[in-house]
């Protein structure tokens, strides 16, 4: 059953009750049986959420902007080595991801790491941030969440559904970045053998694969901002106040971390460990910050997501 054909359903209930019809006697006498959701109903639910989020215009318009972001980069590190010089800041950092912006003339593949790490800290969190803010609260403002809880969903269902298209959201956000890197990235600069942070070189294909793993790295960092997003959406009745909100968090979590003052509280904060994804471009790969991350990423969806469902249990829904 589509969200369509829970609304339309619960709004023929309304209008009989409202009505005062009355229904068939024998029929009030027969208890009416629970109908449990299956699997398939689960499924059609989730692809229904899945078609309306990527349907927004307001989606469509965060995925261009995050797809003009290696174009611009790409276009600013052509424009700045046509005469032949490199660009300055190569190589140092420790392998932080912004010094991939060096290597980007001499092989393409590298716009895509520079591209990820340039989103990452703020563009590709805030896209995440609005879809995850406007889930429940953007239902509620819109008059629609009770409907779809008139179906045989349960609050918990719709839940998790939600938080299912948001972290597919992630993804899908993640990768039009790298795509859209790598395919701006082979046609302005040369593409071939690469050169890893540690020095060793590395076939093409193996480094696309490395590539793809890094955009599944990203991706796996954003589900904590996701679950925040989702547990602000559901503390709020307006879809523009939960997107603010979850955006006004990252933005004062990206300042605190840079605080030195605040050295012990920040390997808790779920953006410290974001560019630790640098380090699958190191031979062997250096496990250690990325394992933390994805660690600090749970920690957080468990917390908020439980804390999430908790409010939403037992929240008076009245739109």
């Amino acid at each position: 059953m589509s969200r369509a054909e829970v609304r339309d359903e619960a709004a023929g209930e309304s209008e009989a009750t409202a009505s005062g019809a009355t229904p068939n006697p024998g029929a009030a006498r027969t208890p009416r049986t629970p109908r449990t959701p299956s699997a398939l109903w689960s499924l059609g639910l989730f692809r229904s959420e899945l078609l309306t989020t990527f349907r927004r215009w307001r989606t469509l318009a965060l995925l261009a902007v995050l797809a003009a972001v290696p174009v611009l980069v790409g276009i600013a590190v052509k424009i700045e080595t046509s005469d032949g010089s490199s660009l300055g800041g190569g190589g140092g950092g420790g392998g932080e991801g912004p010094a991939f912006i060096s290597q980007i003339s001499n092989n393409g593949l590298f716009l895509v790491f520079t591209a990820l790490a340039a989103t990452l800290p703020f563009f590709l969190p805030m896209a995440i941030g609005v879809v995850a803010g406007d889930a429940i609260a953007g239902e509620s403002s819109a008059g629609t969440l009770r409907y779809l809880l008139v179906a045989p969903a349960g609050r918990s269902r719709l839940l998790l559904t939600k938080y299912a298209t948001v972290i597919a959201f992630c993804l899908a956000a993640t990768l039009v970045v790298a795509v859209s890197a790598l395919a701006v990235g082979a046609l302005l600069f040369p593409v071939g053998d690469l050169i890893t942070i540690s020095g060793t070189r590395i076939s093409y294909a193996e480094g696309l694969g490395r590539a793809l793993l890094i955009a599944l790295v990203v991706a796996a960092s954003l589900v904590g901002i996701a679950a925040l997003g989702l547990f602000v959406s559901t503390l709020t009745g307006s879809g523009i106040a939960a997107m603010a909100t979850t955006v006004g968090l990252l933005i004062t979590v990206q300042i605190l971390d840079q605080i030195p003052q605040l050295d012990a509280l920040q390997p808790y904060f779920f953006s410290h460990y974001w560019l630790s994804f640098a380090d699958v471009m190191r031979e062997p790969v250096y496990w250690d910050d990325l394992v933390k991350n994805l660690g600090l990423q749970a920690l957080y969806a468990a917390v908020f997501g439980s804390a999430a469902w908790a409010r939403f249990t037992t929240k008076d829904i009245t739109a």
